[in-house]
């Protein structure tokens, strides 16, 4: 850092002048670093349609808050008074509870909400599964794929900004915190590009899909319980383990990796759980499933549970069975959540206790629909 001129720009790597960026930023006084978690949530509230200038029709009316989990055919049936259970990473919260996770509440209004769709575009590409039970179709299981996807690369987009927005808050710090801060702020930046990277490619071709309605670009694994899970999900990420904890994608070899994306459904007093993945040969979410089918149905309901748990931020549980989780089962479900919400962005590698039940319902029945062959 002696090296480092006033004039020149700064080791932060900002791209402003030494001088105007990190010269005695040490001496420099203190602010409230929450001021720069709330303005990086203002990420979170842009307004976009993601299917706007895709093929898939003009847009109409506003931008919405577009459900992820639908509220009405499946929140409402896992809700208390109207509100279901997360786990939530509030920075604020990790700090008043020594770094770990709390639960809490949240109105199914709000639940796995985010601004990508106008409203028209909302209605029209998803009616298949707001205004149809579930059946495992594949129209119906492409529509949710883009709706998740969509809300993952928002999410993503969102994030972006993180690194700007959080590049002040070591003002009166040591030269050694400021350091810390700033590598770890372009980890994080490195991270979530290269996962930007990857859902732009899978979103890009869900999009495609979607404009010319071509449902076997995916393959989707449904599995049917017969009573109502007490718990909802919808998420996509880039498996790197499969349900045995062995590596099937390499994050620092693999040019592009592959996702795979999970949703929960109900319909007619039952539920089910849909993966689904890009028909390619040797994809990560076909060895997935090819699991999910050898594995013996009154130890898969629970390794799925645990599997999301480790993975999914957007996933909400019933208060009344969260409630009434035994101590082995809450700290496995807490662990679990905390596993796969690291600052770091590391990917979670925490085995699945495939001898931990968590009493769900019976498994029913289980299909593949979509693919080519």
């Amino acid at each position: 850092m002696k090296s480092v001129g006033r004039n020149d720009p700064c080791w932060c790597g900002s791209g402003v002048e030494y001088k105007k960026c990190h010269l005695n930023r040490s001496v420099q006084e203190k602010g409230n670093p929450w001021d720069a978690v709330a303005a990086n949530r203002s990420a979170f509230q842009v307004k976009k349609c993601y299917a706007q200038d895709a093929g898939l029709g003009p847009c109409e009316g506003k931008i919405i808050k577009a459900h992820t989990v639908s509220r009405g055919p499946n929140l409402t049936k896992i809700a208390r008074l109207g509100k279901v259970v997360r786990y939530r990473a509030d920075p604020a919260e990790l700090s008043k509870n020594g770094g770990r996770l709390s639960v809490g509440e949240i109105g199914i209004a709000d639940a796995s909400v985010f601004h990508g769709f106008c409203a028209g575009h909302d209605r029209e590409l998803f009616s298949c599964i707001e205004n149809e039970p579930f059946a495992g179709r594949a129209d119906q299981c492409l529509a949710v794929a883009y709706r998740t996807l969509s809300r993952e690369y928002y999410g993503k987009n969102a994030a972006a900004h993180l690194r700007e927005t959080l590049r002040g808050a070591d003002k009166g710090r040591s030269i050694f915190e400021q350091l810390q801060l700033q590598r770890l702020l372009a980890l994080m930046e490195q991270g979530n590009e290269l996962a930007r990277k990857d859902l732009k490619h899978t979103h890009d071709r869900i999009t495609q899909a979607m404009a010319q309605r071509q449902s076997d670009v995916l393959q989707s694994l449904i599995i049917e319980f017969g009573a109502i899970l007490p718990f909802m999900v919808a998420a996509a990420w880039s498996p790197f383990t499969d349900l045995y904890g062995k590596q099937i994608q390499n994050g620092y070899v693999d040019e592009l990796l592959e996702q795979i994306l999970v949703s929960s459904f109900v319909a007619d007093g039952q539920s089910c759980i849909c993966i689904s993945w890009l028909d390619k040969a040797n994809a990560p979410g076909q060895l997935i499933a090819n699991q999910a089918r050898e594995m013996a149905l009154d130890l898969l309901g629970s390794t799925i549970l645990q599997f999301v748990a480790m993975h999914a931020e957007n996933i909400f549980y019933d208060p009344v069975w969260f409630e009434g989780l035994d101590p082995a089962q809450r700290k496995r479900l807490d662990a679990l959540a905390a596993a796969g919400m690291d600052t770091m962005g590391s990917v979670p590698d925490m085995a699945i206790d495939r001898n931990l039940s968590f009493g769900l319902p019976a498994i029913t029945r289980i299909f593949e629909v979509g693919g080519k062959t």
